[in-house]
Order: structure tokens, then sequence, then C-alpha cells
């Protein structure tokens, strides 16, 4: 397991919370929880089962951009240490962990683990806490580009016909991107390349043509 982090968190900050020297801020607001996933039956601790089917999953700085609703597998998770009762984070290529949505500071480790039985990083993961200790969790696999872009957190690049339609956190931009253009180019002449920002410069990348 690699570096653990919340997002926009940097190593200095993420020393100084590890060694009880942070400026005490308080932890993220409880946010309403996602529907969840139909329980599984309790069988044994740490990794319950493995089943197919939708996992909703909603991030922020979501954008006019598609998104998959459903998850590459789904498992159940017993994970007494967690508090709040949803998480989000993504795990890159490396391992690394960068926190997303949590309240408090707990350990997402455990999940992470469970999860990578079945999917191999990089991936977003949402987890929703079913009853008491057990949490429901959907992975999915992303595509991961790491390139510097200060404008926004959100890209949309639209390529028809050999004109192009660069959006910015969903408003016209005249930027380029030529990450994201080398992405679209491997689908055909007319793509959309899909950009989300996850930390500093690694994005989440999609792209699919017309």
């Amino acid at each position: 397991m690699g570096l653990f982090r919340r997002r926009n968190e940097t190593l200095n900050e993420q020393l100084l919370r590890e060694a009880g020297l942070d400026d005490g801020k308080p932890a993220l607001a409880d946010v309403p929880p996602v529907p969840e996933p139909p329980a599984e039956p309790e069988s044994r601790p740490g990794l319950e089962s493995s089943v197919p089917g939708p996992f909703p999953v909603r991030e922020a700085n979501l954008g006019p951009r598609r998104r998959s609703g459903s998850s590459d597998t789904t498992v159940t998770v017993r994970a007494a240490a967690l508090p709040g009762a949803r998480i989000t984070f993504t795990t890159l290529p490396n391992g690394d962990i960068i926190v997303d949505e949590e309240q408090g500071d707990g350990d997402v480790s455990p999940l992470a683990e469970a999860v990578e039985r079945h999917v191999n990083p990089p991936y977003r993961v949402t987890a929703a806490r079913q009853d008491g200790d057990l949490w429901a969790v959907g992975a999915r696999r992303i595509e991961v580009a790491e390139f510097q872009f200060a404008e926004g957190d959100a890209i949309v690049l639209s390529v028809k016909d050999g004109a192009a339609e660069v959006l910015v956190d969903g408003e016209p931009s005249t930027a380029q991107v030529p990450e994201l253009e080398r992405l679209g180019e491997r689908e055909g002449p007319n793509y959309c390349v899909e950009a989300d920002r996850i930390d500093g410069n690694v994005w989440e990348v999609r792209a699919f043509a017309f």
C-alpha cells in the first residue's frame, strides 16, 4: 500500500496530522448517504463477499461529462475503526490513496485491500456503511494521466470534423491540452476526452469516439 493522504493535503500537512500537530481543523461535515446496495449476509470478518452489479458513484466537481454509475466490483468489508457513513477515495497506479470524502481521519486501507483482491489500481471507490462496522464498497476501474493544467478541475475536449471545443469547469476555454488530444486521437478523428483532477497534476481521464 502506498502513500495515504487526503485530497489537496500536502506531504507536510500529512506528516503534521500523523504526528498529532495539525491545526485542529474540524472534520468534514456529514453528507447524505448514497443509496445503499443490498446488504450481503454476514459471514466471516474481513472480506465478506464479491458480487457484480450497480453501485452509485458520485463525486464532487461534476461537470458536463459522461460518468459511469456502475462498479467493476462490489464487496462488503468489516472495518470497525472507520467513522461516518460514507467514504470516497481514489487509488493511483502506484498504490497511493487519495481520500476525497470522509468524516474524520480513519485509515481506509482495509477497504482498499479488500477491493484489490478483485481490481488492481487505479480505481475509484465509494463506500457506504451498512450496519455497525459492515461497509458496502464499490470500486470502478479508471484511467489516469499526469499533466500540468492550472485553470480548473474538469476538462472536456471535443473534436469533430477537425473543429475542437474545450470546456473547463463547464465554461468555454481557449486552453490547449496536448495530453488529452493524444488520448482522443487513439479513438479516431472525431472524439471526446473528459478529465477530472484527482490531486495536483494527476487526472482521471475518459476518451471515446463519436
